[in-house]
């Protein structure tokens, strides 16, 4: 089953572009910084009395895995540095002046009035299985189930077309098809694959389980059109060199969680718990490697052997911050453990503690909320219908309006994102998209994409992933 949705429009300047940031009285705004061996961006931020995120504000793409020795990055000016800067950089009034050209420039480009993109989305739809559906007693709560599943990804394409809507009315020309394949339908999406129309995509879109995806995959490394993957945390897809993946690894999560502590802990004492799992065997490794690499303080447990030791490392007058890596996927066996951990915490209440742990926890039913509260709970997730977030309450104020309900805890603003990202950077990027993808700003989007890969025969993986924490019995932000 095809659907084509045809937004046949004017081509579209630039949203919002990076700005130099405000001048100072000398009219200098920045000074350059030279990285040197031994040097991490959370110790050039203190240096030069910033914050990490001020210095990756000016410096697109930086981050303080990418940071290498004899780098040029760019170092705000403020009060406190501005003799530092001033006096060790050779940046002029001429400089900034060129930089603003370079933007005016930018803002004032046009593109191509024909500039048009067919798009491919393949959903599980389900479509010929409406009519088997039973809605005499219908429960909302059911929808998931087996016999309900044609409303299971319906919110994905729902949440794209919110972000085809804005785009139309902003000059985009689009061409969307919508193919109705099943989860695990090789066949048909061989099928649909074959079809002449296929050759003509600009952007493939499947929501779809392993197999679909590798055939798509395929079909889109052989015509050399770009491939997204909304929800597979395999990394072995990344060894498509036109694949998009969304999902943060477990890697950047770990990488994210140390960023932030790097950020908001001075003299960090860590104590890391696992279960020994071959899942988590390569993320304990690799947390090891970056609490070497930063000279952190830190303890690693395996709580099968030594559940009565978690709490040993947890000191008075210390920022203790316990990571629990062991999740809830075996039912009461890690509701023993959770119960453990929080009440081993309790006893050692009267000290400084920060907890990370799975956002799963949030969902148990015995959770005792002001546990969590009062252990500072964190989380890292990459999709959370998060309403302290202004672009997702707009969002979500449009999504009722369009569609009467409330959007799903992911797939609705999933495909929102995907759609205000992808359809700017590919007609704003051109050619270029497929090396630069960071380089255009889009739509504001709920979530936010940072795109890497590590060469050009590999695809890119989003590198961004946010972190949550429980404050005043709420989920908020923990980014300032």
């Amino acid at each position: 089953m095809k659907y084509k949705i045809l937004c046949l429009i004017c081509c579209f300047v630039l949203l919002s572009i990076n700005t130099v940031v405000g001048q100072t009285n000398d009219d200098i705004t920045y000074g350059w910084h030279s990285v040197t061996a031994g040097e991490n961006l959370y110790r050039i931020s203190r240096n030069y009395f910033l914050k990490e995120a001020d210095i990756i504000e000016i410096n697109p793409g930086l981050s303080a895995e990418n940071l290498k020795v004899g780098q040029k990055i760019k170092i705000p000016i403020t009060i406190r540095n501005k003799k530092l800067l001033i006096t060790e950089s050779k940046i002029t009034k001429r400089n900034i002046e060129q930089d603003t050209k370079l933007q005016t420039s930018i803002l004032k480009k046009s593109y191509p009035k024909n500039k048009h993109l067919n798009i491919a989305m393949f959903l599980p739809l389900y479509y010929d299985k409406i009519s088997e559906m039973g809605f005499d007693n219908f429960n909302i709560n059911e929808k998931r189930k087996k016999e309900y599943k044609s409303f299971e990804y319906i919110t994905f394409y729902e949440g794209a077309r919110i972000a085809l809507d804005r785009l139309e009315k902003a000059g985009y020309n689009v061409s969307l098809y919508v193919y109705d394949i099943g989860e695990n339908d090789v066949d048909e999406m061989k099928r649909v694959l074959n079809n002449k129309e296929m050759r003509e995509m600009n952007l493939l879109i499947p929501l779809l389980l392993k197999q679909p995806f590798e055939v798509c995959a395929e079909f889109a490394q052989k015509t050399k059109i770009p491939i997204i993957n909304p929800m597979s945390q395999n990394l072995a897809i990344l060894n498509n060199n036109q694949v998009f993946k969304i999902q943060p690894s477990a890697a950047t999560e770990v990488e994210t969680t140390i960023r932030y502590i790097r950020s908001h802990f001075d003299n960090p004492n860590i104590t890391l718990i696992h279960s020994n799992t071959s899942e988590e065997k390569p993320i304990v490794a690799y947390y090891k490697q970056l609490f070497e690499k930063d000279n952190i303080s830190w303890t690693i447990i395996d709580y099968n052997k030594f559940a009565n030791r978690i709490t040993e490392k947890v000191v008075k007058g210390k920022q203790n911050i316990v990571i629990s890596l062991v999740r809830q996927t075996n039912g009461t066996q890690n509701e023993s453990y959770i119960k453990d951990l929080l009440g081993k915490l309790s006893n050692k209440k009267e000290n400084n503690i920060t907890l990370f742990g799975p956002y799963e926890w949030l969902d148990l039913t015995f959770m005792d909320f002001s546990l969590l509260q009062q252990f500072n709970f964190h989380f890292l997730l990459s999709y959370l219908n998060d309403y302290t977030n202004a672009n997702f309450v707009d969002f979500v104020k449009e999504y009722r309006k369009h569609f009467k309900n409330e959007p799903d805890k992911i797939y609705a603003s999933l495909g929102y994102d995907i759609i205000a990202y992808f359809i700017p950077a590919l007609i704003d990027g051109g050619d270029d998209f497929i090396n630069e993808p960071n380089t255009v700003k889009v739509l504001k989007m709920i979530h936010p994409f940072y795109f890497e890969r590590r060469n050009e025969n590999t695809g890119y993986q989003n590198k961004r992933t946010s972190v949550y924490q429980i404050k005043n019995y709420k989920i908020v932000s923990a980014i300032d």
